[in-house]
């Protein structure tokens, strides 16, 4: 582990990021990661399943902040930029592997990773950590998704790389990401992250819960909003789920 990191490791969890919080109400102040062989109650941004049979990564990292939520949502910029720059190196490709807004990675196109962001506090206080929640696809992915997915095998095309290397090598990027967040700031994040995103000055599509978007994808605001220009109108969007074309997502309306 990268100096002042710990580590807890299990066979079984409901969810690495449930554990997290059950370790901030022992009084562990971390940085702890929390990796697990199965989660029996995974999950993924807005509430959604996220499948987790053995074979895979599920990591998430237990980390104290001083800042408010706000200034601490951008470790999930962060943690992109971790696992983007370790997937590049383990496949010896920057190219193929990009970031999607707001917190997957993608490889050729197909989504390898996610990343879930919350809070925790002690006692019902203000939160004074942050649990960055990572699923890597290492062995197999998912076939009925909302977006085409992959896995490290497949993009080596059937080479092995074990779990235990995958691992190591994202908790020393994540180490690295998160002191240059601390060192150089939030804008060199979104300005590195930027260099390595996937549809920016294209035209793509966002879905919201009540509405869906089509415009040119322009850039990013000072909080990691996602800029859109629809029609001439700018739109600042904070959440979302972005597909560049419709070949990428289902209709609208289908689940």
């Amino acid at each position: 582990m990268p100096e002042g990191y710990f580590l807890r490791a299990f066979d079984v969890l409901d969810s690495s990021n449930t554990e997290c919080h059950r370790r901030v109400e022992a009084g562990e102040n971390g940085p702890l990661w929390v990796v697990t062989d199965q989660q029996s109650a995974g999950r993924g941004r807005r509430g959604r399943q996220w499948v987790s049979k053995k074979g895979n990564l599920f990591a998430s990292l237990l980390y104290p902040i001083s800042c408010d939520v706000m200034t601490a949502s951008g470790l999930s910029f962060v943690a992109a930029l971790a696992i983007q720059e370790m997937l590049a190196d383990v496949l010896q490709s920057k190219e193929r592997v990009k970031c999607k807004w707001p917190n997957d990675i993608l490889v050729d196109g197909k989504k390898i990773s996610g990343i879930l962001l919350e809070s925790a506090a002690l006692g019902g206080g203000a939160p004074g950590f942050v649990i960055i929640g990572i699923g890597i696809n290492i062995e197999y992915h998912p076939d009925e998704t909302l977006y085409s997915a992959t896995n490290i095998r497949e993009a080596l095309h059937g080479g092995l790389c074990s779990r235990e290397y995958i691992f190591a090598n994202l908790a020393s990027s994540m180490a690295h990401w998160i002191d240059k967040w601390h060192t150089q700031g939030f804008e060199h994040i979104i300005n590195v992250w930027k260099e390595r995103a996937m549809g920016l000055g294209e035209e793509i599509i966002v879905r919201l819960p009540n509405e869906e978007i089509s415009g040119k994808f322009i850039d990013l605001d000072a909080t990691g909003a996602l800029i859109l220009d629809a029609d001439g109108e700018r739109r600042h969007i904070s959440a979302g789920d972005v597909f560049f074309g419709e070949k990428f997502g289902k209709k609208f309306g289908e689940k």
